[in-house]
């Protein structure tokens, strides 16, 4: 999936990976085109998502016996983070193998980020974003509340100069403007994947 696909192209991937039967490098390549501000897309995984959850209850739940998942769950934990087992899930647990969070280009020229998490219900998703010196984050506004913490470097947001350590909340409805480093700058986000993204001045 990539910037310039057909809304029908759209509706087919956000129905495909609701239902949870995209294959996993698909659903990650998926998350990732979301993460990266495609409106449509947004909104057809969350109407998707509404009538997925009510499909679940014409479904018997079964599940398998305690001692089955307890072996394969304690199988797993003991060959730890591996090339075949890239994302472990134990208990009340996720980890997840440097391998599976590689580098994906960002919003504008001179970002990437990493996905970290993606939740489906909430239409949330969190990431490690990294912008070179000299690069300009796109100004967007908040469909929901925002949250970031700058892990290094230096960047100026909103007219705030915000260093290694700040956080900030953004509100739903406000809009972030001039969003740029000179240093180069590392920072985890928290956003809604139905913010409104807007062109870059100039």
């Amino acid at each position: 999936m990539v910037r310039g696909h057909t809304m029908e192209e759209a509706q087919e991937m956000a129905a495909v990976y609701a239902l949870g039967a995209l294959p996993g490098e698909e659903a990650r390549a998926f998350e990732q085109h979301l993460a990266a501000g495609c409106a449509a897309c947004a909104e057809e995984v969350a109407a998707c998502g509404a009538v997925v959850e009510e499909l679940a209850y014409a479904v018997p739940r079964r599940t398998p016996r305690p001692e089955v998942r307890t072996r394969v769950l304690e199988r797993i934990a003991a060959e730890g983070l591996t090339a075949n087992h890239p994302k472990v899930e134990k208990e009340h647990f996720l980890f997840v193998s440097s391998q599976w969070l590689d580098w994906q280009p960002g919003h504008a020229p001179g970002i990437e980020i990493k996905l970290l998490s993606f939740d489906q219900e909430r239409g949330y998703y969190t990431t490690l974003v990294r912008m070179e010196p000299g690069a300009t984050f796109p100004p967007h506004r908040h469909a929901d509340v925002e949250e970031s913490y700058i892990t290094a470097g230096e960047i100026w947001v909103s007219d705030m100069l915000m260093r290694t350590g700040d956080y900030c909340r953004a509100d739903a409805g406000s809009l972030h403007t001039g969003l740029t480093t000179t240093t180069g700058c590392t920072f985890i986000a928290v956003a809604s994947i139905r913010d409104e993204w807007l062109p870059l001045e100039g």
